[in-house]
């Protein structure tokens, strides 16, 4: 993912800043001519509209907050996935939905491998969790995030010490050396994913 790559070697707090700044201010390099093509009449309030097509997420964000909203990004299936901002490029937009008090627009989104539910909220299979042993720790949170985990549900502890949480910035080049749910396990959106790190794992 273009998204991804962007971000890696940024460090986990600037992973979480960079995706808050995404959010609200959206640099990036979306396609403003595609996302206008998409959008063939203004959301109704209160409700969520299909977006026809296969529209960028990174051109939805550019245009929304071009045009002065802000927005949130949700999972529009039933998995509640976290959306990250940071790989938008890597993700669809499948629904729309204006909040007028707040000036802002929910957009509901998938991995731009799936297609879009027939409706929000649909089911979806979930993904399993990645196999991250031996991964650099910085390298692996993007991975994770990706695969949906919120960053309010990742820990990076001690491999010699699993109850002991490390702050994941100077941990960013150590390396996975275990984690729990075990990879292959099947992704649920209320786990909390730990990892085991050390500089060197035994």
């Amino acid at each position: 993912m273009k998204g991804m790559m962007r971000v890696r070697g940024a460090g986990w707090a600037a992973l979480v800043a960079a995706s808050t700044v995404l959010v609200t201010a959206c640099g990036g390099s979306g396609d403003p001519g595609k996302a206008d093509s998409t959008r063939k009449s203004a959301p109704v309030a209160g409700s969520a509209n299909p977006v026809p097509g296969r529209a960028d997420l990174m051109a939805f964000m550019k245009e929304t907050a071009d045009s002065g909203k802000g927005f949130s990004l949700k999972d529009a299936t039933n998995l509640g996935r976290y959306i990250y901002p940071g790989a938008a490029e890597g993700y669809v937009v499948c629904f729309e939905k204006e909040v007028p008090d707040l000036e802002a627009v929910d957009l509901y989104a998938v991995p731009d491998k799936e297609n879009c539910p027939a409706r929000l909220g649909g089911k979806a299979p979930a993904p399993r969790v990645p196999d991250l042993g031996g991964k650099q720790v910085e390298e692996s949170l993007v991975e994770v995030l990706v695969t949906g985990y919120n960053p309010k549900r990742v820990k990076v502890v001690e491999a010699d010490d699993p109850g002991r949480v490390i702050d994941p910035e100077p941990a960013a080049k150590w390396r996975v050396c275990g984690q729990k749910p075990r990879a292959g396990t099947v992704f649920d959106a209320s786990d909390e994913l730990r990892l085991q790190a050390a500089k060197k794992c035994p």
